[in-house]
């Protein structure tokens, strides 16, 4: 193979890596819902007044469901990310939104404990979990294609 060819069929290749990229999320918005919602029920289950018996029962029910969330997401990804093509700007778009969606729920929880609202974390855990179901897939896209054009410069 001459080097005009090989350059050619490494061009090919990272075509087809940037397209199979781009072609899904970076992370599915349904994991990050599902964490969201294992979130809330922790917060649930740690408010003052919930009932012992509803605390456990919904505890183990949390377990199992994050036990099942992860295995699924095990499962189901058909492609992951190699750590030699993941960029500091990608990382950096995940590391603010996830840091966004916490200090939302804190913003919510203090506010609505503030007005002595009655569970008021899980209420600040609903509204995370909704903010992170809104702007999850676009977040995820977002960093697919970041590591994309990482491979394109390649």
């Amino acid at each position: 193979m001459d080097p005009e060819e090989a350059a050619r069929s490494l061009a090919t290749i990272r075509q087809t890596q940037v397209k199979a990229v781009r072609s899904q999320p970076w992370f599915p918005a349904w994991y990050g819902v599902g964490v969201g919602l294992f979130v809330t029920g922790v917060q649930f289950v740690t408010e003052p007044g919930t009932p012992v018996p509803v605390t456990v029962i919904t505890s183990v029910l949390l377990c199992a469901g994050l036990g099942a969330l992860i295995a699924a997401f095990v499962r189901t990804r058909t492609m992951t990310t190699h750590r030699s093509l993941m960029r500091a700007d990608a990382i950096a778009v995940f590391a603010v939104w996830l840091l966004l969606s916490i200090g939302i729920c804190f913003a919510v929880a203090f506010r609505l404990s503030a007005a002595e609202v009655a569970y008021a974390r899980t209420y600040a855990g609903l509204v995370m979990t909704a903010f992170q179901l809104v702007t999850g897939p676009l977040v995820g896209r977002w960093v697919s294609v970041l590591l994309a054009r990482g491979i394109e410069n390649r």
